[in-house]
């Protein structure tokens, strides 16, 4: 067993939560943000029917007419954890998870304005960067960059440098003009001696800087794309404050083979963490957060017939008829592109 190979399930493909904004100045267009699942998500689903419940005189079972069903309730938790992410998906850039779905054209100036926004959670300008680092590779190869002159200086491979160094301490006998005064050439002396042997030194903490920056680099990136997904999460439940017209975003619940592009708005989240886990000590942020969000499928699309296969009647209701006499066996808006047969044939499995 222990010697099995481990298969990539492509989770954060497969497990994901569709985030639609609509556009004000568009109308039908959106912009969409996908927050993927890195590790496993525990989804609890229920639904319930409403009937109208009859006790009839000397019957010993009651009558009842239904009246339809509340909206299926589907409760999310799931985590996101800083190091996990950092380990499996290191390359990972905000626009892999940011889209502008059109269906008009010209909208290429709101597409740039869609992505303007979001360029500070690529790296050095994101708001990690601003609160935590230390160190960006400019800042790290400035370092080195000095750390270099002064050995140039210490080794007097810059006669200007040297010049100087040596008439401020008095060493006539390199500069010519210049009165000797013994105590300021022992203490230059000793100076350039301390800088000489502390340019090793100098020169391996550079090198490491410069390791570290890049490790820096990479877990702002991170840490960028978690405090992003995590306002994303927050801004589920508010609607658009400049035009209030434009409601909370449309949230499409996407996992594996069970739960195939379900429509929900969220009414509830919660956000807390993993005190074990610890924090980053640069920005606080808690290196698991532990995040609950409940869910309410919403089926509107233009009030017609149900269809798997086309844009908008996929989000029409569906009822047990998808199921029981449809071609894809759901009532899931994105099972159409499964088409399961009813009828196999010989040898299907």
């Amino acid at each position: 067993m222990a010697n099995r190979h481990i298969i990539d399930r492509k989770l954060p493909e497969r497990s994901k939560l569709m985030f639609y904004f609509p556009v004000p100045s568009q109308g039908s267009d959106y912009y969409v943000v996908e927050m993927p699942f890195f590790e496993n998500v525990k989804i609890m689903e229920s639904k319930k029917a409403r009937y109208q419940k009859y006790s009839l005189i000397s019957r010993s079972s009651n009558l009842y007419s239904y009246l339809g069903a509340d909206s299926r309730v589907l409760n999310l938790s799931f985590n996101m954890t800083m190091p996990h992410i950092m380990d499996d998906n290191p390359g990972l850039t905000l626009d892999r998870f940011i889209s502008y779905q059109f269906d008009k054209e010209n909208t290429n100036g709101e597409k740039k304005k869609f992505k303007e926004p979001y360029k500070a959670a690529q790296g050095v300008a994101g708001m990690a960067f601003r609160l935590g680092t230390h160190y960006t590779k400019e800042l790290a190869l400035a370092s080195a960059k000095q750390v270099l002159l002064n050995d140039q200086i210490m080794a007097g491979t810059d006669g200007e440098t040297t010049k100087a160094l040596m008439s401020k301490f008095g060493m006539a006998g390199m500069v010519p003009g210049v009165a000797i005064d013994s105590a300021l050439v022992v203490d230059g002396t000793t100076q350039l001696n301390e800088g000489l042997a502390n340019q090793d030194k100098a020169q391996a903490k550079a090198e490491a800087d410069m390791e570290d920056n890049e490790n820096t680099q990479l877990t702002y990136r991170i840490i960028d794309l978690i405090i992003y997904w995590t306002n994303i999460i927050r801004s589920s439940v508010v609607n658009n404050a400049a035009n209030p017209l434009y409601g909370p975003p449309t949230i499409r619940l996407r996992h594996g083979i069970l739960y195939q592009d379900i429509p929900c708005i969220c009414t509830d989240y919660s956000i807390s963490y993993n005190e074990e886990a610890g924090y980053d000590i640069n920005t606080l942020l808690p290196r698991q957060l532990k995040i609950t969000m409940k869910l309410e499928e919403i089926r509107t699309g233009n009030f017609g017939s149900f269809d798997a296969n086309q844009i908008i009647q996929q989000d029409n209701l569906a009822g047990w008829e998808a199921v029981v006499e449809g071609d894809t066996l759901s009532m899931d808006p994105g099972s159409g592109g499964l088409h399961l047969s009813r009828n196999p044939g010989p040898g299907a499995v």
